[in-house]
């Protein structure tokens, strides 16, 4: 073993210690894929159609907090399944351009850059959703075990842990998609392409990295997503700097030889850039669309806007026990607000801050990868709590993101550091750290725990009677924190990873396939009866009939809108009384009204409609009603109706009073 994991003569890591890891988690990602198994919430939809146990529930239970996955993606997934994966997805009348957020499958060119949703256009319906399930989630884990083990290669099974703890990190759980995760995938894969490029002399070497890079990178662009970019590119930037830096000291080499030797990235960035010029250009009139939306539109966060509340929110990462058990009080508005990361990176700001005056006092020389990464925290931290600095915020572009998205960044930053710091302590150059260090940087642990203790106790003590565990996730917090600086990397990566179970292990459910609204008895006869006849739909009530339709692929009024479909707001408010309310990426969503559509917004991602059958609007527009309640109106005429499980639906048909 001694010799498998001896690193090469540049520094890096051997080819077994490089591929183990990796090819493990390669056999696990094809029999998850083979088996249809994910961590999907769909089986919500079992509370309303099933009774007793779901029967393809493995382990833990579905998140109705995470409707983004289980009602609104998941469901235009299985509209473009329906629709044969087209370009625009034609439920909204005048159609949605599918290339464009959503993260849906197409036969689009650009899908050869979404690399999860392959797997839809080529493998059954239930294995395609495992591949956009794990796929970018395995590469994420897989590129933290490279960025590892390329600063410490005698440390494979240490980075396997530090990269467990990363994948149970509350805010990625949470927050489970691949717009969150292959975000933090680039990151790592940046970092560690940054590594390889600088230390390796085979210019294929650094070809094949920058290659890589500039893949991953087109594919997190395309998302549109720019909160969760931005903290994870940050990072890299700010890595990069640091570390080119440092390797320019350490070799002996002047800048110009390490931009030579980056010259491979700066190209792939290049063409990465022209890929998605090309990307932007061809589907310009959505982006503009989705640009000129009032909400997101072009929002900007200010700096400082995180308060005292806001703060515990930050802090109560060993309280993120209680979001498993509907706890929030105190932490945020909901599960996935709330939830939050093992604030380690603050914490290893302590020995870094010591390591950088220690050798500068010895050898007037800066440990500039480590002053970048204590920097890089600083601002991250300053843009969520110190106002006034809008401006450079903006030149930053950290005001494209917002305080709880910026969690992410920290996320990253806290693996980075334990492996920085694990390699300078590890490194002949550098004596053990004292004593005093272990235990200022444990006391912080102990400080950033009693700050949240002590508000939640009074205001919100439900929250720690939910976090039963909270007591234990401190003290291994406190201990892996020790470890590391005391460069007992492999206790410390332990303790860390089963502090992040307690709080982040089952979050999602392991389920197997998805919860298929079309097979149930009224998604099966919507399709029947717009098959007979086809016609413009409009669901009434719960998000179950807007589900329904949109998964059935049918013309229909409802669902979530990235930018509002001209042809179907001209039809619903002719004379743009409401265009104000309706120009936002919301939820379409209808209740009984009387008279002609009245448009409200009860919140920003929410758009309610009235609808009445015997309007001008109803009579002319609409031909099918979906209902989970009763309608009681002359003009709808009810056709079928159905009882599944606890719930009832009703649909009925548009006829002239």
């Amino acid at each position: 073993m001694s010799r498998l994991i001896q690193p090469t003569r540049f520094g890096l890591p051997s080819l077994f210690v490089s591929l183990w890891f990796p090819a493990l988690l390669l056999i696990a990602f094809i029999l998850l894929v083979a088996f249809a198994v994910s961590g999907s919430s769909t089986g919500v939809y079992w509370s309303y159609f099933g009774t007793g146990q779901d029967p393809s529930l493995l382990l833990g239970e579905p998140r109705p907090i995470r409707s983004d996955e289980w009602l609104v993606q998941s469901s235009w997934v299985a509209s473009q399944y329906q629709q044969g994966f087209g370009v625009f997805n034609q439920t909204l009348p005048g159609g949605m351009d599918a290339t464009v957020q959503n993260d849906l499958p197409t036969m689009d060119w650009s899908s050869i850059f979404r690399p999860h949703l392959l797997g839809l256009l080529a493998l059954p319906f239930d294995q395609g959703m495992a591949v956009r399930w794990w796929l970018p989630a395995f590469v994420m884990v897989g590129a933290c075990y490279s960025f590892a083990v390329s600063l410490l290669p005698k440390h494979p099974l240490s980075a396997a842990l530090l990269s467990g703890a990363l994948f149970l990190t509350p805010v990625i759980q949470w927050w489970f998609l691949p717009t969150t995760i292959w975000p933090v995938a680039l990151a790592f894969l940046g970092m560690t392409g940054t590594v390889w490029m600088l230390r390796h002399p085979a210019l294929w070497v650094r070809v094949g990295w920058a290659a890589a890079i500039a893949y991953v990178a087109v594919a997190t662009a395309m998302s549109i997503y720019a909160p969760f970019i931005v903290p994870a590119a940050l990072v890299v930037v700010f890595f990069l700097i640091g570390f080119s830096l440092s390797e320019a000291r350490s070799q002996s080499v002047s800048f110009q030889t390490v931009l030579l030797r980056l010259l491979p990235l700066i190209a792939a960035g290049l063409g990465a850039g022209a890929v998605l010029s090309i990307w932007i250009v061809t589907r310009i009139e959505t982006i503009q669309a989705l640009l000129g939306t009032v909400y997101p539109g072009q929002r900007f966060e200010k700096t400082g806007t995180v308060g005292f509340e806001g703060l515990i929110g930050l802090m109560g990462g060993p309280f993120d026990q209680a979001l498993l058990n509907q706890g929030v009080n105190g932490l945020g508005a909901n599960q996935s607000e709330a939830s939050s990361v093992l604030m380690i990176a603050l914490f290893m700001v302590i020995p870094l801050v010591w390591l950088i005056t220690q050798q500068w006092s010895e050898s007037r020389v800066v440990d500039w990868l480590a002053v970048s990464i204590v920097t890089c925290t600083m601002v991250i931290l300053a843009f969520m709590f110190l106002p006034g600095w809008d401006s450079l915020a903006h030149v930053m572009f950290l005001d494209r993101s917002s305080a709880s998205r910026m969690r992410l960044g920290l996320a990253i930053l806290g693996i980075v550091a334990i492996v920085v710091t694990s390699e300078r302590l590890q490194s002949a150059r550098v004596r053990i750290l004292p004593w005093s260090v272990s235990w200022v940087a444990s006391g912080a642990v102990i400080l950033s725990v009693v700050v949240p203790w002590a508000y939640l106790r009074t205001a919100a003590p439900d929250t720690i009677a939910l976090s039963p565990s909270w007591k234990i996730a401190t003290l291994l917090l406190m201990i892996c924190v020790v470890l590391f600086t005391r460069a007992r990397l492999l206790a410390g990566s332990a303790a860390f990873l089963l502090a992040a179970s307690i709080i982040g292990l089952g979050v999602n459910p392991l389920y197997v396939g998805v919860f298929r609204l079309n097979e149930t008895a009224v998604g099966t006869a919507v399709q029947e009866i717009d098959l007979r006849e086809p016609g413009t739909w409009v669901g009434i009530g719960s998000v179950v009939p807007t589900a329904v339709l949109v998964q059935a692929g049918v013309e229909a009024m409802n669902g979530v809108q990235t930018y509002p479909p001209e042809e179907m707001w001209d039809e619903i408010d002719p004379s743009g009384k409401y265009e104000g309310v309706w120009n936002r990426l919301a939820n379409v969503g209808w209740e009984p009204g009387v008279g002609e559509p009245s448009v409200s917004t009860p919140v920003r991602d929410q758009i309610r409609i009235t609808f009445d059958s015997c309007s001008s609007f109803g009579q002319k527009h609409v031909d099918y009603v979906l209902t989970d309640v009763p309608l009681d109106q002359e003009c709808a005429v009810l056709i079928d109706d159905f009882t599944e499980g606890p719930s009832q639906h009703f649909i009925y048909r548009v006829t002239p009073g």
